[in-house]
């Protein structure tokens, strides 16, 4: 039995890092997970993180030989017929994942957090309508409890913590399953005819329906390969299509398969409320994962920071009530949120457009590298591509498209202004997740309507 300031589930990356931060501010703080302390940092993902992240978090960048395997110039986007690419330039970071784990629960404990690893969550410690701790069970099987002003939830797409609160608590809501891509991944050792200083993503609705496949150089000729599926009820097994489209292809370039594995990844906006009386959550537990690209490590960190912010500046003065946890919100929202609302309405549009759709966008170069760029790290739809569309009305082989294009700019807008205006009071939550739910409900109406 223990009491903490700050207790958190799961040292993943968001667990890792609101451990430092709350840490290093001075308060008791203790993070359970499962793993033991030789396997902390493994995780199967694509591996890949956008440089801008440390730069904007003031981490210090990841260094090659440990916790980084390669640098990238940028992103190519190819289209289903592979005939056309976009080429999106960033640099960005092929990281040693594990690694990179290692460095941020050194990060913690030499901050003062205490580690209990081995331990598995069992169940929340609720007092009316606050969370006052949890309860784990360690290696021996023997339960044990921590009592704690705060728990965070950093258990990642499992969302243990949360899942297991009142249903009537907003911080409980379910995700729908749509929402989630369903992947599998292999880091191989081969040799590949592609610029290695780029990471590559394929669109392809046969090969990866709702999702894309991807192949992101790493180094001495290692590369992570894998696919996402958008999850349907007649939801194929990832790892078949793996097998029927891309081993198949590469079985003359793949010389060893080294890794191999899969997982499910939140791919939307945020989940609408993410604290409660004592309550926190972050990273995958709150869908914090581009809708577009499914990338979490970079968000996940944000996240927690603002979590982070937010709890200590509360345990500095007061109590950690859901109205003084509740700034957490805007915070995340300013940085990152709004952006996932207005990319989750181009994800629901792009998962509904055919692979002959795709290759026109392509063909006809209505959208550029500086394009995709803006959309992914601002969440605009820029006007210049209606610009550009309008003045190929002529040649645009659906009239329509320039009226689908204008609309979803619209509906992208009002989700991004949504969020960033999300209620600074609690009591105007539920107006609030009112229009949240109008809104893309209208999204989806409108895509069924139009494709």
């Amino acid at each position: 039995m223990g009491h903490y300031d700050v207790t958190i589930v799961g040292g993943g990356v968001a667990g890792l890092y609101a451990s430092y931060i709350i840490a290093k501010a001075g308060f008791k703080t203790a993070f359970i997970e499962m793993k033991n302390e030789e396997k902390i940092g493994e995780k199967t993902c694509g591996d890949a993180i956008g440089e801008h992240h440390f730069i904007e978090l003031g981490l210090e960048m990841p260094v090659i030989g440990f916790d980084a395997e390669g640098f990238y110039k940028g992103v190519k986007i190819v289209s289903p017929d592979e005939s056309n690419t976009i080429t999106v330039n960033g640099r960005g970071v092929a990281l040693n994942r594990k690694n990179f784990g290692v460095r941020l629960y050194r990060m913690a404990v030499n901050s003062g957090a205490e580690a209990f690893l081995e331990h598995v969550f069992i169940k929340p410690i609720i007092d009316g309508s606050w969370v006052r701790g949890i309860v784990a069970k360690d290696k021996n099987n023997r339960n044990v409890t921590f009592f704690s002003k705060v728990v965070i939830d950093a258990s990642g797409v499992s969302a243990v913590v949360r899942r297991s609160l009142p249903k009537e608590w907003w911080v409980s809501e379910p995700i729908p399953k749509e929402d989630y891509n369903v992947t599998y991944r292999e880091i191989v050792l081969g040799e590949f005819d592609v610029e290695k200083e780029y990471a590559y993503i394929f669109l392809n609705t046969e090969i990866a329906p709702g999702g894309y496949w991807w192949l992101f150089p790493k180094s001495d000729n290692i590369y992570n390969i894998g696919l996402g599926i958008q999850w349907r009820e007649s939801i194929v097994n990832p790892s078949i299509n793996y097998e029927k489209f891309i081993r198949r292809r590469f079985y003359n370039k793949i010389y060893k398969v080294l890794h191999s594995g899969g997982g499910m990844v939140p791919t939307r906006r945020p989940i609408p409320c993410m604290v409660w009386n004592g309550f926190v959550v972050v990273g995958d537990a709150a869908a914090t994962a581009n809708p577009i690209h499914g990338g979490g490590i970079g968000s996940a960190l944000i996240s927690s920071m603002a979590a982070a912010k937010t709890i200590v500046e509360v345990l500095s003065k007061d109590e950690p009530s859901i109205e003084n946890l509740w700034p957490y919100h805007i915070e995340y929202h300013k940085i990152y949120g709004a952006k996932q609302a207005s990319l989750d309405v181009l994800r629901i549009f792009l998962q509904r457009m055919s692979d002959s759709d795709l290759n026109y966008v392509f063909k006809s170069k209505l959208i550029s590298g500086d394009d995709v760029y803006n959309m992914g790290y601002k969440g605009w739809l820029s006007h210049s591509i209606i610009a550009r569309v309008a003045a190929l009305i002529s040649l645009v082989r659906v009239p329509s498209f320039i009226g689908k294009l204008y609309k979803l700019k619209q509906y992208m807008d009002k989700a991004y202004q949504l969020y960033i205006n999300f209620p600074i009071s609690v009591q105007n939550y539920e107006k609030w997740r009112n229009k949240e739910r109008e809104l893309f409900s209208e999204v989806r109406k409108w895509i069924d309507q139009n494709f």
